[in-house]
């Protein structure tokens, strides 16, 4: 468990480093080297003591030996760090996407050389979505950013420039490496609902384990058109019925059918005081996918 004292210490670094310059740095995460801007959050979240991605990783290694290697699409792929632990431990390909101009160089610096790794700076969306709607970016200089899609949100701000959105559909025609990929990450900040059903679509043909954050809250805000707590039954309808839920810490919580998940992640409804926690990570598998199914089960037999 991580001491208090090195929570405290990891903090003040963080605050510190927020007073600096936001000038490149290189950064060991993990092992793995990274250019990073020297604002970012991720040497803090991925400090000695805490789990941060570990979940991600496991589920690639997993499916690596089974398979002999994993074919990665990363959704908000940030600085590239996702992909960059996963290819740390496993023989593999990636599709990153990430759409905002104060990561992409980082996650170009860190990736664009890589054989088998393809960066689209885009933002995804799902099928039918009217692309030529305005989209403009906020950031937090810990490594986090959200989309916002109204012309009137985007105007005014420090990055109101458009960014390009990219359907799940054109992504699939224009990577057809992605026709077999097998393990998705998405991490949008309250989109992922929004593009889970999307992915239920677009790359059913590969099954893929979906590897994403659930949070209601930000769900509501920039998706309201989405009902959160939909998502199970529609996963289930699309043959994902098996699932294993994390908190945003990278502790298991309990692996489950994802039918139960309507009435079990009710909690999220609570204050995060009340559950303890801030939100879910879940990875589903497909019921016609016994090496997802099984790397679900190995996981949680760790």
């Amino acid at each position: 468990m991580l001491s208090y004292p090195r929570h405290v210490l990891g903090r003040l670094r963080l605050m510190a480093a927020s007073r600096l310059p936001d000038t490149p740095v290189e950064r060991r995460i993990r092992g793995v080297r990274m250019t990073l801007p020297r604002r970012h959050g991720l040497p803090y979240f991925a400090r000695k003591g805490t789990k941060y991605a570990d979940n991600l990783v496991r589920l690639a290694e997993l499916l690596g030996a089974h398979e002999g290697s994993v074919n990665l699409l990363d959704v908000g792929a940030n600085v590239g760090d996702s992909t960059m632990l996963v290819l740390a431990k496993v023989d593999g390909c990636a599709v990153c996407l990430e759409a905002n101009p104060r990561w992409l160089p980082y996650l170009e610096a860190n990736l664009a050389q890589r054989p088998g790794v393809e960066i689209v700076p885009a933002v995804l969306v799902a099928p039918g979505t009217d692309t030529s709607v305005p989209l403009g970016v906020r950031s937090a200089d810990v490594g986090s950013s959200i989309v916002v899609r109204d012309e009137d949100e985007t105007a005014g701000t420090a990055e109101a420039e458009s960014f390009p959105a990219l359907t799940t559909t054109v992504l699939l025609e224009q990577h057809p490496q992605l026709r077999d990929v097998r393990l998705i990450k998405s991490d949008t900040d309250g989109y992922d609902v929004m593009l889970v059903n999307a992915y239920l679509e677009t790359f059913v043909g590969s099954r893929p384990v979906i590897f994403f954050e659930f949070d209601p809250r930000p769900t509501r805000m920039v998706t309201p058109e989405y009902e959160p707590q939909k998502l199970w039954a529609q996963l289930v309808d699309a043959g994902y019925t098996s699932a294993v839920v994390w908190d945003n810490l990278g502790n298991l919580l309990f692996s489950a059918a994802t039918e139960e998940l309507a009435e079990r992640s009710a909690v999220l409804d609570l204050t995060i005081q009340e559950r303890g926690y801030g939100f879910w990570d879940v990875a589903v598998a497909h019921v016609d996918d016994p090496v997802g199914r099984r790397v679900l089960e190995e996981i949680v037999a760790d």
